[in-house]
Parts: structure tokens; C-alpha cells; sequence
């Protein structure tokens, strides 16, 4: 199956021979150098672009702070109360009474008291 003889050994120690051992290594290193090269120039090439950003853009906050401010008048709107009036509450409450009461089918509310906390 996929070409792999099970019945032969992993190693063969009989026709071992220590070049190939040697030429496996030579070779693993050598790939491990090239991984890490490459590794060491993309980081490098990460922090000159980095560099070349602090270069350009590091002085766009200070332009900003030395030009020139625009002042706007803004008026000044008088703050609207954001709870609603009585009467608003006792209306939404009293149509939540009508809706219950009407799908209920003859099931009775009585509302005794309100409180605002």
C-alpha cells in the first residue's frame, strides 16, 4: 500500500554507512539555517517599515495641535426632562390593563397603588 514495504527494516544496519548519516545532517542543517535566515530577514524588513511609519506619521499629532483652531459657538440647549409625565405613565399603564384584560376572557385586575422609586 502507497508503496511502503512493511517487511523490510527502518534501518538497515547492515548496509549503514555513516556518510549517508552525515549527509541527512548536513542537510537538516542546512535547512534550519535557511528557515532561520529567512525568519531574521522578514523581521527585519518588519522593523524598517516600522522605522520609516515613525518617521512619517510621528509628526501628524504635533500639525494637528499647531493649526490654527476654528472656535464654533455652540448655543447651549436647556436639558429636557427625560422621565415622563404622570399622566403619560397612568395611560401606558392603563392601556396595559385593557390589553391583559381583554385576552384574558374574564379574568379581573385590580390595580390598588402605584409607586415611583
Amino acid at each position: 500500500m502507497f508503496g511502503i514495504d512493511y517487511n523490510s527494516p527502518i534501518v538497515d544496519f547492515a548496509n549503514f554507512e555513516v556518510s549517508d548519516l552525515v549527509s541527512a545532517l548536513g542537510f537538516g542543517g542546512a535547512m534550519v539555517l535557511i528557515g532561520m535566515a529567512t525568519v531574521f530577514a522578514v523581521l527585519i524588513l518588519l522593523w524598517i517599515c516600522l522605522v520609516l511609519f515613525k518617521v512619517f506619521f510621528h509628526d501628524i499629532p504635533e500639525r494637528k495641535a499647531k493649526a490654527p483652531e476654528v472656535s464654533t459657538v455652540v448655543p447651549v440647549q436647556e436639558t429636557v426632562d427625560s422621565q415622563p409625565a404622570d399622566t403619560e405613565i397612568i395611560a401606558v399603564l392603563a392601556a396595559a390593563i385593557a390589553m391583559a384584560e381583554s385576552e384574558s376572557g374574564g379574568i379581573k385586575f385590580n390595580v390598588v397603588s402605584f409607586k415611583r422609586k
